[in-house]
């Protein structure tokens, strides 16, 4: 979680008294623009008083003071106290006030008036405002986004952060790129208690530049003020068209037949001769004999 910054607050310095060199200079408050409801929270009330000599810090909240610093006075910290500010006495002195836990009457608007001594007595007012607020407990949640997209189809997300005070504000960017302003709406509706729910929705048709490498990242930012800020991205895939498979040239089946030959040597040839001249003699031997008997 980010700590709140804290943020210098310069006003005008108004003079109460103007006779006189001007010796009350550089009064500035040094305010957390936000803090978190329940945590401890230092101010800081900065002033250069030259050869003057302090005579009182008051410390306001709205239009009613709550502190005072008088060093002359035993002792020198008086405190009035109001039902949700509580000041640490250990922790507040002539420049510094330190509330023990920020509740929500803490929140708004804090004044340092400082005043020097006789014989000028100039007093100079600076303000600031202090914003107390609950954050949410877990950071935003996306859903509706499709593990694939093609060029033509609709996109549509919804992010939406819960229970918290104030309602967070709610980014989309599109790889690391803010979306348009046209693509998104946001709603706000009551949580529980005084707590609020945000919601954030980005619509749109998805083009070819929203691919990078084939991806697509979808990020919801949550943030409030300086104090609260994360995110939830999630990636898409580009669904590529399927291909025509190259079609493989006809091959015809080639049908082996084994052939048997005889062996070819001498001894198979001589026997192949000799068998055919018996049968030979036999022939002549059986003719010759039917023409006796006739």
């Amino acid at each position: 979680m980010l700590r709140s910054l804290s943020v210098v607050v310069k006003t005008s310095i108004f003079l109460l008294t103007l006779q006189g060199t001007l010796c009350l200079r550089n009064v500035h408050l040094v305010v957390p623009e936000s803090v978190e409801r329940g945590s401890r929270v230092e101010m800081k009330c900065v002033y250069d008083l030259e050869q003057e000599v302090l005579y009182t810090v008051k410390w306001y909240r709205g239009d009613r003071e709550f502190c005072r610093y008088s060093p002359r006075d035993v002792p020198p910290l008086k405190i009035f106290r109001i039902p949700g500010i509580e000041v640490d006495r250990l922790a507040t002195d002539a420049q510094r006030l330190t509330i023990e836990a920020a509740t929500r009457t803490a929140n708004g608007r804090y004044t340092c008036e400082v005043s020097a001594d006789a014989p000028s007595f100039q007093t100079a007012q600076v303000h600031a405002h202090m914003y107390v607020v609950d954050l949410p407990n877990s950071g935003p949640e996306m859903q509706g986004l499709k593990q694939y997209y093609r060029t033509g189809m609709k996109l549509k997300v919804e992010c939406a952060s819960f229970n918290s005070l104030p309602a967070a504000n709610l980014s989309f960017f599109i790889n690391s790129e803010p979306a348009h302003k046209q693509h998104v709406w946001h709603r706000v509706s009551p949580a529980n208690g005084s707590l609020w729910n945000a919601f954030s929705t980005i619509q749109f048709v998805v083009q070819k530049h929203h691919f990078i490498r084939g991806k697509m990242k979808i990020r919801c930012t949550a943030n409030i003020y300086s104090i609260y800020l994360k995110s939830n991205e999630q990636c898409a895939l580009e669904e590529r068209p399927p291909t025509t498979p190259v079609s493989l040239p006809e091959i015809n089946e080639v049908v082996l037949y084994p052939i048997h030959r005889m062996a070819d040597t001498s001894d198979c040839a001589s026997r192949i001769i000799s068998t055919s001249v018996t049968a030979l003699l036999i022939t002549f031997w059986c003719m010759s004999h039917l023409l006796e008997a006739n």
